[in-house]
């Protein structure tokens, strides 16, 4: 046990140092990458040019712990094939960052990942779902790595979305993080030295030294659904968990994904195309501080999930209630930016 505490501090330690490093030398990096965030005071408004390094800042945490496990302990099936997935989203990230590569690649792209790599690991694959509202599980079968790579491009893509405002992205992965540690009761090292990395990360960007970048908010959102699924599988192995307490951890970025989509084709807009209706935009539309966006972000992701742990509440009745609320705000809050 003292030998992992201690493999552990030094794994933390050096992970750290070498976000330091990038952090240090970013200038240098971005420029010899062009790796660089310019604003265009259309939905930029950085008064000067910020490196794109958060991605490679996690992925070096990342690649220390994976290094670790496969030189000195055992690196499993399912971790390796997280690491090439995530290795994968990283560089199609810094692509993106680079060259800004179309929507329509970058999925077709995920799709061929996530299908080669779910294929030759069924932990991997969502194969069974409890719901508690209805006392059932259900079977995917055949459907199993369709509905798997589903999930993965929508929480991909809901993380990424929510990157737009100084710290948002990261602080939302680190709760999610979190929450993953805490309900599955993972204490592994690799999960907690990924929380401190990202605090660290956190600061950086908030001292507007980084920004996360496409490579930070792909990589995170894969680290993030493929473990919850890799979890997830572990557990109803043994128990029945309720899918409906990960659907309302992830709530309000997927519901900022659908509603924002749902409004572009309403007005026949490209559901991909960048604006500034993202719910983190409205409020910062109506003249509400970061620190104060961050704040309220944090209360409407832990607040169902607390409620969801501590009362007898029906899962898909908190659900409805904080999709109601979610929306009841949008509307007052654009009523306020008309007025």
């Amino acid at each position: 046990m003292k030998n992992i505490q201690i493999e552990t501090i030094i794994l933390l330690i050096l992970s750290l140092l070498s976000i330091f490093i990038i952090n240090h030398y970013r200038y240098k990096i971005s420029k010899i990458t062009n790796l660089i965030d310019y604003p265009d005071s259309i939905r930029k408004f950085h008064s000067k040019p910020i490196p794109l390094l958060g991605g490679i800042m996690i992925f070096s945490s990342f690649f220390l712990i994976n290094s670790y496990l496969f030189f000195f302990e055992q690196l499993s099936k399912s971790s390796l094939a997280i690491f090439i997935s995530c290795t994968a989203c990283m560089i199609l990230g810094i692509i993106d960052d680079i060259k800004k590569v179309s929507y329509k690649y970058k999925f077709i792209l995920l799709i061929i990942l996530f299908y080669l790599i779910l294929s030759l690991d069924p932990n991997l694959q969502i194969n069974r779902i409890y719901f508690s509202t209805f006392d059932q599980e259900y079977y995917l079968k055949h459907l199993s790595i369709p509905f798997t790579i589903l999930c993965l491009l929508l929480l991909i893509n809901a993380i990424n979305l929510i990157d737009g405002l100084d710290g948002l992205c990261i602080s939302v992965s680190i709760i999610f993080i979190t929450w993953l540690v805490y309900i599955f009761k993972n204490l592994q090292p690799f999960y907690i030295i990924i929380i401190f990395s990202l605090f660290y990360i956190l600061y950086l960007n908030f001292k507007k030294n980084i920004y996360l970048g496409d490579s930070g908010s792909l990589f995170l959102g894969c680290l993030i659904g493929l473990s919850i699924i890799l979890n997830y599988n572990l557990v109803i192995t043994k128990t029945n968990y309720p899918v409906e307490n990960i659907f309302i951890t992830l709530m309000l970025p997927g519901l900022d994904m659908l509603r924002v989509f749902i409004t572009r084709l309403v007005h026949k807009k490209n559901p991909f195309s960048p604006d500034r209706m993202h719910f983190h935009y409205i409020l910062l539309s109506n003249k509400i501080r970061l620190k104060n966006i961050l704040v309220i972000f944090f209360i409407l992701i832990i607040m169902p999930i607390l409620i969801s742990q501590l009362l007898y509440i029906s899962k898909i009745i908190i659900i409805l209630i904080f999709t109601l609320l979610y929306l009841a705000t949008i509307l007052y809050l654009k009523k306020k930016i008309r007025k």
